[in-house]
Parts: structure tokens; C-alpha cells; sequence
């Protein structure tokens, strides 16, 4: 039997098609297979009103770390929050810091060997990340100062931010180490 032509033609464009799609899709990047790094939500709007406290915490003590693999809280990062029954709160969240990746090959060639920083929210036994979500590198360099800052709202309960860290060895070919200093982690609590 033999089938009409006129009703197959669109059968080799469409397998055509697929094949090239399926070809030509993008690999997956270390990103989206990293388990602690939630997915890209894209542009978002974190609005509000009058300011009701500013808070801060701040150390001048060098904190260093190795490589763990994971994030590990930065040590006094904690900041508590409450937000009073039958309020929604906005949190408006920075840190700047100074950080040093030492053990790198010389000379630091892209991609580099970096340190990743997150801002987090703990709140009745639960950790967040705060926006953004997924581009947390906060240093590819010898020594330099970053900043990085998140908006989130929260509904009524008492919470931590704070800020964890690990460092990314890319060819794990070295042994690595992080130094954060002369940090500051601002929080601003609005209507």
C-alpha cells in the first residue's frame, strides 16, 4: 500500500525540526544542577512603605573557610527580625564585604575559581534564599570588596537574615581557601 504524498509532506520538515531541536539545546550549567542554588525567577517587584527599623551588623575580624562543597553561614551574619501578628513586612538587604580567594593558579584565568554568596532568611526552622536567586558569585578575585542585596516580604513571625558562603573550585585542582572581611549586613525592615 502506498500512502499519498500530498498528506506526507509535512512529515520529514516536522522529524527534521525535532531532530534539530533536540541537537541543539543547551547542555545544563553547573548552576542548574546545583541543588542549593534555586532556579532563575526573572524580574520581580518587592514594594514598600514607610521605614519602621534599620538594622545592622558588622565585623572587622577576617572569617575563613575551605572548601566544604556546600554554603555555610557566615559566622554573627544573624540579624533577628519579628513581624507582628497580621502585618506583611518588607526587608530590604545588603551586604558588602571584603573577600580573598587564596590557593588559585596564577595567573587567574576565566572561568575562575570564585566564592558564592547568599542571603537567607530562617524562619520556624526553615532557611530561604533571598532574591537573586541565582547568580550568587561574589568574588573571582585575589582580594576585593562586593556588595550584593535582596528585597523580600514576610508574613508575621520571627526570623534570622543572614548570609552564607562557599567557595567554587571549578577544576578542583587546588586547595582553596576564603577570607571575608570588614563586612557589613544592613537590614531594613518598611511597612
Amino acid at each position: 500500500m502506498q500512502i499519498p504524498t500530498r498528506r506526507t509532506r509535512w512529515l520529514a520538515p516536522a522529524i527534521a525540526a525535532t531532530l534539530l531541536a533536540v541537537a541543539f539545546s543547551a547542555p545544563a550549567s553547573a548552576a542548574d544542577e546545583d541543588d542549593q542554588i534555586p532556579p532563575e525567577v526573572g524580574p520581580t517587584a518587592c514594594l514598600g512603605g514607610p521605614q519602621q527599623l534599620s538594622l545592622a551588623r558588622m565585623s572587622d575580624t577576617p572569617t575563613t573557610i575551605g572548601e566544604t562543597g556546600s554554603f555555610v553561614p557566615l559566622a554573627s551574619s544573624g540579624v533577628p527580625v519579628t513581624v507582628p501578628a497580621a502585618a506583611n513586612d518588607q526587608f530590604v538587604v545588603r551586604f558588602s564585604g571584603e573577600v580573598a580567594l587564596a590557593g588559585q593558579p596564577v595567573p587567574v584565568t576565566v572561568p575562575a575559581d570564585n566564592v558564592q554568596l547568599q542571603i537567607i532568611i530562617t524562619g520556624g526552622g526553615v532557611t530561604q534564599v533571598m532574591a537573586p536567586l541565582n547568580d550568587p558569585t561574589f568574588t573571582t578575585g585575589v582580594g576585593e570588596s562586593n556588595a550584593l542585596q535582596a528585597c523580600r516580604r514576610l508574613g508575621p513571625g520571627n526570623y534570622t537574615i543572614g548570609v552564607r558562603w562557599r567557595i567554587v573550585d571549578l577544576d578542583a585542582n587546588n586547595v582553596l581557601t576564603a577570607t571575608m572581611d570588614d563586612w557589613m549586613l544592613s537590614v531594613e525592615q518598611n511597612d
